[in-house]
């Protein structure tokens, strides 16, 4: 937002009170026949009614002239300028992917019928989440596994979920002793609608794609443009020869999906002037343990607070959520526990025992998440 100072440098906007008296010295200057400017007098009213108006034009001339460049638009105001560059919100997409059906008996041929539900357990606040069969789906006779593709329940990044979380069915399948989401189970990532600073950036970004010739900025306007991709990085040395680059694609989930590689490649086809081969890649995932010990209030009961701060802890980890992908600082997370969990007092990292900072094109993941709690002053 442009500051106060220079919008009222631009178009000053005067208290009501001020107008009144200015107004009023005038009409006594003039001779005006009503002098009568006592508070609850009808003249006296009438006069404000005007005043109050012009005040709020000027107060609305203010929050056009600030909502009239993409940089300091808000809100509905961003989405109306970003047309201007041609761009345009991304829309949420819910995820699709694949579960795994192990069977016991696998004699005959199972059918598994459209709209089936699979689910995750409860967490630790009773949520589940639910995935829906795209199509009828038959595994033959003899085979021992077969893939269910299926779609989540509702938009949205939280469907993004790591291997071995949806683990039930709602509906009894004869002769199944398991069913599991399996390592690169998505198919096709979830994602939130776009936040909007991620358009005001691609907005700002824009005007690098009017560039002739194929440039870094150019082919990463196009490629964040895709929904479902949450960051790019360019590799425009020549990585694998003249004439090549190559596009690292970090998605909503972290790991990029074939399919979303396959989208940004269709994207960005007619780019391939100056260069004439595109690599298109996923950024590598470094799956990070985190184990800490959680120290709160001295008299403060320590039942479901290493639940709550798990909890935390994967909410702060979310992707779509942080900034600097490729790091991860201690005090970061010591802040996200103190705002959540009332009793916080301290914590002490074991795993990792210091901040990461990865290069860039990689992006840090939770591994397994470990929680110890005691009261301030015990073991």
């Amino acid at each position: 937002m442009i500051d106060k100072e220079t919008l009222n440098k631009v178009c000053p906007v005067p208290e009501e009170s001020a107008v009144m008296n200015e107004i009023k010295t005038e009409l006594d200057e003039q001779g005006f026949i009503i002098n009568n400017f006592n508070k609850g007098g009808i003249f006296y009213i009438i006069i404000r009614i005007f005043v109050m108006i012009y005040v709020q034009l000027l107060n609305l001339a203010q929050t056009i002239i600030n909502n009239g460049y993409i940089k300091h638009a808000e809100g509905d105001w961003l989405e109306i300028k970003a047309a201007d560059v041609g761009k345009a919100r991304k829309e949420a997409v819910r995820a699709k992917g694949y579960i795994t059906i192990y069977r016991e008996d696998y004699v005959n041929a199972l059918q598994i019928t459209k709209g089936h539900i699979f689910k995750t357990k409860p967490d630790v606040n009773g949520v589940e989440l639910k995935y829906y069969v795209t199509d009828e789906t038959v595994i033959p006779a003899g085979e021992q596994t077969g893939k269910v593709l299926v779609e989540a329940e509702q938009i949205g990044t939280a469907y993004n979920l790591p291997a071995d979380k949806i683990t039930v069915s709602m509906i009894h399948l004869d002769g199944v002793s398991s069913i599991n989401n399996e390592e690169n189970w998505l198919y096709e990532e979830g994602a939130d609608i776009e936040d909007l600073e991620s358009l005001r950036e691609r907005c700002l970004e824009a005007w690098s794609e009017l560039a002739e010739r194929t440039t870094a900025s150019k082919l990463k306007s196009v490629a964040k443009a895709v929904p479902g991709v949450l960051d790019v990085q360019i590799d425009d040395q020549h990585p694998r020869g003249q004439g090549t680059a190559d596009i690292i694609i970090t998605s909503t989930s972290g790991a990029a999906t074939q399919e979303l590689l396959n989208k940004v490649e269709a994207a960005t086809e007619y780019l391939k002037n100056n260069y004439d081969n595109f690599l298109f890649k996923s950024s590598t995932i470094v799956n990070e343990n985190i184990t800490v010990k959680i120290f709160i209030a001295k008299e403060a009961s320590t039942q479901g607070v290493a639940e709550q701060a798990e909890n935390v802890i994967s909410s702060y980890m979310q992707i779509a959520s942080r900034k600097e992908l490729n790091c991860l600082y201690l005090d970061d997370l010591r802040y996200a526990l103190k705002e959540r969990i009332s009793t916080y007092k301290r914590a002490e990292f074991s795993a990792p025992d210091t901040d990461i900072e990865l290069e860039k094109g990689k992006v840090i993941m939770p591994g397994k998440i470990s929680v110890t709690v005691t009261n301030v002053g015990g073991a």
